[in-house]
């Protein structure tokens, strides 16, 4: 399904991004059929990660990713095992960055939906988890979290939230939505037993009371196999600048990971706002004085 940008709104729904992205403590027991995966190893390539972040006068900056205690260095491999499946609680799994330490997780398919559907709504909240959660400049000097849904159910009803994901209705449908003007391009396709979903979300979240004012662009691809339900690859590009509740804010965070050999496919739906990899190392020397000449560019484009 394709949208055409039309105006919607966004409810606030709170979330922080280490919570889920790497959370693995909490599973609800639920039926699965997980496929067969019991026993298998898939390698990673971290393409491409970078975080930047700024708040005020304070200001990071990260490579790579981290899961758990274990770090994964840029354009470097990493291994995912699978440990335990189990049709009741998820699959547990190890990751292994070839450096002798590993880290284990698991998945649940609750777990996975309501882990994805929060993290469409990422840049305003993580904008709320810098100012009530703190700055944590070596955190983010490891670089983002890796995203753990290297797994998910390869059945229907799965393929089908995903799809329910990219309507209108679903996000106008969310309560306490007026605090969000945004446009919406989304899509859930499934091509040569490929799974992919495709989003971009572009606008501002407003709150004259609460002193902020936030512009944002979020874009994200996802892909897994139709049969197995293993990830096949991701892309991440968002970028968010403004105030919220008084700090000043920028955030840029860029991702490309991948299995070793897969082709990853380029986002669908392309933003006029992020301007890329070349951008990123610009942010830090360039300040509001850039921020400024996009705001203008953009203008233009139109």
């Amino acid at each position: 399904m394709k949208l055409n940008i039309k105006k919607i709104s966004f409810t606030v729904i709170p979330l922080v991004l280490t919570f889920i992205i790497c959370s693995s403590s909490f599973a609800v027991k639920t039926q699965a059929a997980w496929g067969s995966i019991s026993g298998s190893s898939t390698e990673y390539l971290l393409e491409s990660s970078v975080w930047i972040v700024k708040i005020n006068n304070l200001e990071a900056s990260g490579e790579g990713a981290f899961f758990n205690e274990i770090n994964v260095d840029m354009n470097t491999r990493y291994e995912v095992d699978v440990l335990d499946v189990d049709n009741v609680w998820g699959v547990d799994f190890k990751v292994t960055n070839y450096t002798s330490t590993n880290s284990n997780g698991l998945i649940t398919t609750d777990m996975f939906f309501s882990q994805f559907s929060k993290f469409l709504y990422y840049p305003v909240e993580e904008c709320n988890r810098l100012v009530n959660s703190g700055f944590n400049k070596d955190e983010i000097n490891r670089g983002p979290p890796l995203i753990q849904w290297f797994f998910v159910e390869p059945k229907q009803d799965v393929w089908d939230f995903l799809d329910n994901l990219t309507t209108l209705e679903y996000h106008n449908s969310l309560p306490n939505s007026l605090l969000y003007g945004a446009t919406l391009e989304a899509e859930r396709e499934i091509v040569d037993n490929q799974v992919i979903f495709d989003m971009y979300m572009r606008g501002t979240y407003e709150n004259e009371t609460g002193n902020t004012s936030i512009q944002f662009d979020h874009m994200i691809k996802f892909v897994w196999d139709e049969i197995t339900g293993i990830l096949l690859g991701y892309r991440i590009a968002t970028y968010m600048f403004g105030q919220y509740q008084g700090y000043s804010i920028t955030e840029d965070l860029q991702i490309i990971n991948r299995q070793t050999g897969f082709e990853l496919p380029r986002f669908k739906f392309v933003s006029g706002f992020i301007p890329g990899f070349g951008f990123l190392i610009a942010v830090i020397g360039l300040g509001t004085i850039l921020v400024t000449s996009i705001i203008y560019s953009r203008k233009i484009k139109k």
